[in-house]
């Protein structure tokens, strides 16, 4: 850098000192920064690279950014940011986002709407190129209208009537293949465990799924054993006590569909805080891997989501609409493949 004779803060290097060392043009410079050099030889990419390195310089991302009226900033919403389900995504969307040049801000919405409300409106205002958001399904109206100027991507949660790219999960076949699997170690009397659902594509499609599972299967159920909760250890402890006071005869259940993580994090450990054993007193499987499912002992069986794969897909399909010269304009619906992953929660 130079030094301003005036100030100890060294001036910053501009691209047309970096081209006049480099011994090319000033566009040269810019298609280099921009990642348009497929027909620029190796040599003069090299060399490019050196200067660049030696001067130490820093583009003007404030200039870049009004020449090509775009920020290289895209916004993200999540539920819950302690959920490793969105720590997962947030990996996949991040890692995604830096590799193509575009910096992320980061938004936790705690599944209210009023506060996803806020974000919204608060990364619109800040001009982002795009926003990826896993949506409390209660500002609908909203994402459409910052979608009809800025690219949205819907992750884990479909709302058919906004025309945006979607990325989401197969959660019907998940939830078969947990009954099946629930079913064929002998579970006849399964409970399910669920955040509310009102709002929320994937949590409405597991419980719809789990009904249509037990019919299908010709189980015992109970409305009782259709459980909405939230995720604290006193409703979580409450509402199994009760399910399980019910006897056998009553309709005690044997096994807990757990619809996400949380929940199947917060069953397990009241179960044990109650001196109830898994699988021998209750057997438990989760909608959702996480880290520890494999350590805690018993091992939980699970379904698992390929989450960091979804983040990449969603921040993918955001990227093709913000770099292509004709972006598609049919918007895309990317469903991925749950899987059962078999551990010792069931009586495996």
């Amino acid at each position: 850098m130079v030094q301003d004779a005036y100030s100890a803060k060294p001036m910053p290097v501009t691209i047309a000192e970096v081209a006049r060392k480099a011994g090319v043009s000033k566009s040269t410079i810019s298609r280099y920064l921009n990642g348009l050099y497929d027909h620029m030889g190796a040599d003069t990419r090299e060399r490019i690279s050196q200067v660049i390195a030696e001067l130490d310089y820093r583009p003007n991302a404030l200039a870049r950014s009004l020449k090509q009226k775009r920020t290289y900033t895209v916004g993200a919403i999540v539920a819950n940011i302690l959920n490793p389900f969105s720590t997962s995504i947030i990996r996949g969307i991040e890692d995604t986002l830096k590799a193509a040049g575009f910096n992320l801000i980061l938004c936790n919405a705690d599944d209210d709407p009023a506060k996803e409300r806020d974000y919204i409106t608060m990364l619109a205002d800040k001009q982002i190129d795009g926003l990826i958001i896993n949506t409390t399904g209660c500002n609908n109206d909203l994402i459409a209208q910052v979608n009809r100027n800025t690219p949205v991507v819907l992750i884990d949660r479909k709302v058919p009537e906004i025309q945006v790219d979607t990325v989401t999960v197969d959660s019907a076949k998940g939830v078969r293949q947990a009954i099946d699997h629930m079913v064929s170690l002998g579970h006849r009397r399964i409970a399910m465990f669920t955040l509310p659902y009102d709002h929320v594509s994937p949590r409405l499609e597991r419980v719809q799924a789990y009904q249509a599972a037990v019919a299908e299967h010709g189980l015992d159920f109970r409305e009782e054993w259709l459980v909405q909760t939230d995720i604290e250890e006193v409703s979580i402890t409450a509402k199994l006590q009760h399910i399980l006071a019910l006897g056998d005869k009553a309709g005690k259940p044997t096994g807990i569909f757990c619809a996400n993580n949380l929940i199947t994090m917060s069953v397990v450990k009241v179960l044990k805080k109650l001196g109830l054993a898994v699988p021998a007193d209750v057997a438990v499987l989760g909608f959702d891997d996480w880290e520890w499912a494999e350590l805690i002992e018993p091992p939980v069986t699970v379904v698992a989501q390929p989450v960091y794969e979804m983040g990449n897909k969603a921040a993918t399909l955001l990227i093709k609409r913000l770099t292509a010269g004709r972006p598609p304009k049919k918007p895309a619906t990317i469903m991925f493949e749950p899987e059962l992953i078999r551990r010792k929660s069931c009586g495996e």
